[in-house]
């Protein structure tokens, strides 16, 4: 995985990079780790709607064998709901892996800025 871009915070070269591994996975059935990355990164940039149909179209055998996608998608449900509390302790409960804490660490840092009034958006 594009490990450089990851220690770089490109976020957007990244999230294409994703789409498009997932566009060409073999069978149509990307790495658990490109599903990970996917959806947090649709989070980190409020694509709430593609979060929610990558989750779809997610295989279940891939979901159950893999926590970390269901602890991300808590974090998506805290966001959906905007439970902020709840999105600090969603992130800060689970030991994530170095591909995706840095986005979990942008997305922290994005909902901070939120709440003390920064930005209108939430972070992106």
């Amino acid at each position: 995985m594009p490990t450089a871009v990851i220690m770089e915070e490109n976020f957007d070269k990244l999230l294409e990079q994703c789409e498009t591994q997932e566009l060409e996975a073999p069978g149509g059935i990307a790495t658990p780790q490109v599903y990970a990355q996917l959806l947090s990164l649709y989070f980190l940039h409020n694509d709430m709607n593609n979060a929610r149909y990558l989750w779809k179209r997610t295989p279940q055998a891939i979901k159950s064998a893999n926590p970390y996608l269901a602890a991300i998608w808590t974090v998506g449900q805290c966001i959906w709901q905007r439970d902020f509390p709840g999105i600090y302790t969603a992130i800060a409960a689970f030991q994530w892996s170095e591909n995706i804490l840095p986005v979990m660490v942008a997305l922290r840092g994005g909902f901070e800025l939120h709440r003390q009034g920064a930005s209108d958006q939430f972070p992106a």
